[in-house]
């Protein structure tokens, strides 16, 4: 596709959870362990107005869905703040100053004052039913190789609550995650292409890691991508995280929104009609339908002319038309539609399809289609899939917020939010910024990763450099490495570790403190290059003890040379025959037969081998 002459826009926000000791507004930590939950907590949320005066479009939305909201808590990671039950506590200063210091590297203005504000989000991932935020950062600047994009804002505020489960009527949140500090960095819409797009998340992704207080591992960061063509609109997708892909995901979208624009000039204007047709569902013998109409609710009918044959339509990868319009029934809380142009039979319901063709007076090129569920959802989703089959005749593409899918296609979630769901924080204070604070920062900028990488390259080359500078491991190697050799230790935290994790040892039971112990004892002497994946082994195995006693009995186990010389000669006599009829090339398989027998380290015992091996080849 020629993204020019679509009239390409594209930008994208990037949040990325900080790694400070506390939460952003609590003390509570941050760090997230497996746990069950020790309470709950259950909510409904509403609707509030803004500082304008007016109900957020989005929060409405949520706000008809009436759900309940259940909020698991865990009393190792919570306390009255994430309850909404005690005011925010202090804004978390480690967090300002990690957002302060990415805002100068991309040298953006930081303004003299930093105002938390309250952004309204009535989806339950918030038990107040409000994000705080606070502006960082204004009017700064990325190079790419494809081209420069403008960082329009960064912001620092709270992460939301994670989701566990959504039920009927029901979310269920995990509230050990809600309150962890998180950037948000956006970008103006000049990014050229999906290609584009990619170098611009990657390099913000590395920019923020190089700040040494970016959180690792799944769900830490996340993309939100803003794409609109030139006969389109502009759609948000929320929280995709696969940056490597991120292109992907925008081709589809800009393909969906072509699609759309070229059968709305395939079609004629249409009006759908929309009604209540309960009495003709009234006796069906689909069990679905009979239990919304037992349970006293409502079946509303639609008439969608032009479309038979085209719901199936792909408009976006294996995405088809309908779903355009499912999405928009889902998201008032029903679990979907069935139409014409499905197969009804499968339902149990021709007799009451028949029924609606006459009620309706529909022609063969007319879908007609049913939405079930309590009458005041029902009434609502009806509404609302009107509205949204209305503008395919049109051609116009809406505006609104959407999911990211597995597949990189996306899927309507709710209207665009706007600026009724901002309001100024009233338990917080302004915080000032001084010019003194902000040339500290400035003298104190970190190397980035890609300066890093470069460095680290001249001493122990380029694949490995690569791999310790945007590994999992990058803060301890830089802690350690002066200890010992460079290149053992970045062979300790990229090969030798990867290595035990193929063999099931349990490496991410590995602490600092087990990192500590072990090149200290390399420091010492006490340990030997050999000892490393044994010394590692123990510590992961026994992740509750003292680092230092693990290491020492670890090493304390080991044979001394008189031992390994001893089981050495006793191999090499019961292997006499593959000593005379390989000579010095045996030595790899006696090598393993005699390690199967001794702790002792490989290179130790490969020498002594070798030693006992020549003398009897001579």
């Amino acid at each position: 596709m020629n993204y020019e002459e679509l009239g390409f826009r594209c930008g994208i926000e990037i949040h990325q959870q900080l790694a400070t000791e506390t939460k952003l507004f609590c003390n509570c930590p941050i760090d997230l362990e497996d746990e069950a939950a020790d309470a709950q907590v259950e909510r409904f949320l509403s609707a509030v107005a803004g500082e304008t005066g007016e109900k957020d479009l989005a929060a409405r939305v949520e706000e008809t869905k009436s759900r309940k909201y259940v909020y698991n808590y865990y009393k190792r990671n919570n306390c009255l703040v994430e309850l909404d039950e005690e005011p925010p506590h202090p804004l978390n200063r480690e967090a300002l100053d990690t957002a302060l210091t990415f805002v100068r590297m991309v040298d953006a203005e930081v303004p003299d004052e930093i105002q938390v504000m309250r952004k309204l989000v009535v989806d339950g991932s918030n038990t107040s039913g409000f994000q705080r935020t606070a502006m960082v950062g204004l009017n700064g600047e990325l190079e790419t190789e494809s081209g420069s994009v403008k960082i329009e804002d960064v912001e620092l505020e709270e992460e939301s609550a994670g989701i566990h489960k959504r039920t009927d009527g029901k979310a269920i949140y995990d509230l050990n995650r809600l309150g962890i500090p998180l950037v948000e960095v956006g970008t103006d819409a000049s990014i050229k292409n999906p290609e584009h797009a990619r170098e611009v998340a990657m390099e913000i992704g590395m920019l923020l890691r190089s700040t040494g207080k970016a959180r690792r591992g799944l769900g830490t960061i996340r993309q939100d991508v803003n794409v609109s063509i030139e006969d389109g609109s502009r759609v948000e997708i929320k929280g995709f995280q696969d940056v490597q892909n991120i292109d992907k995901l925008i081709e589809l979208e800009v393909k969906r929104q072509k699609k759309l624009v070229e059968l709305g000039e395939e079609l004629n204007e249409a009006e759908v009609q929309t009604e209540n047709v309960t009495e003709i569902f009234e006796d069906s013998e689909n069990e679905i339908i009979s239990t919304v109409i037992e349970n006293n609710g409502a079946v509303y009918a639609l008439k969608i002319p032009q479309l038979a044959g085209r719901m199936k339509e792909e408009i976006s990868g294996d995405r088809y038309l309908a779903l355009e319009l499912v999405d928009y029934a889902k998201s008032r809380g029903l679990k979907g539609m069935i139409h014409t142009d499905e197969d009804i039979e499968n339902y149990n319901l021709d007799e009451e399809f028949d029924r609606l063709a006459e009620k309706f007076g529909s022609e063969p090129e007319d879908v007609l289609a049913i939405l079930a569920g309590p009458e005041e959802q029902a009434r609502e989703a009806a509404e609302a899939v009107k509205h949204r089959a209305e503008l395919i005749y049109s051609g116009e593409v809406p505006e609104e917020t959407r999911n990211a899918e597995q597949d990189f296609t996306t899927s309507y979630s709710r209207p665009l939010p706007g600026a009724a769901r901002m309001y100024p924080e009233t338990d917080i204070p302004a915080i000032p910024v001084s010019d003194e604070k902000v040339e500290e920062i400035d003298e104190n900028l970190p190397e980035t990763l890609e300066e890093r990488e470069e460095r680290y390259a001249e001493e122990i080359g380029e694949e490995l450099a690569s791999q310790i500078v945007y590994g999992d491991y990058l803060t301890l190697f830089e802690e350690f490495n002066d200890k010992i050799n460079t290149k053992l230790a970045a062979n300790i935290f990229t090969n030798t570790l990867a290595q035990l994790e193929a063999s099931d040892v349990p490496v991410e039971q590995l602490e600092r403190k087990h990192f500590e112990a072990l090149f200290d004892s390399l420091d010492s002497g006490d340990a030997e290059k050999g000892d490393i994946e044994n010394i590692l082994e123990e510590l992961a195995e026994k992740p509750l003890e003292q680092p230092e006693e693990v290491v020492e009995e670890t090493l304390e186990g080991k044979a001394d040379e008189d031992e390994i010389r001893e089981v050495v000669k006793e191999v090499l006599e019961e292997k006499e025959g593959m000593v005379e009829e390989q000579g010095m090339h045996a030595q790899g398989a006696l090598m393993g037969l005699v390690m199967q027998q001794v702790d002792a380290d490989g290179g130790t015992v490969s020498q002594i081998l070798q030693e006992e091996l020549q003398e009897r080849v001579e």
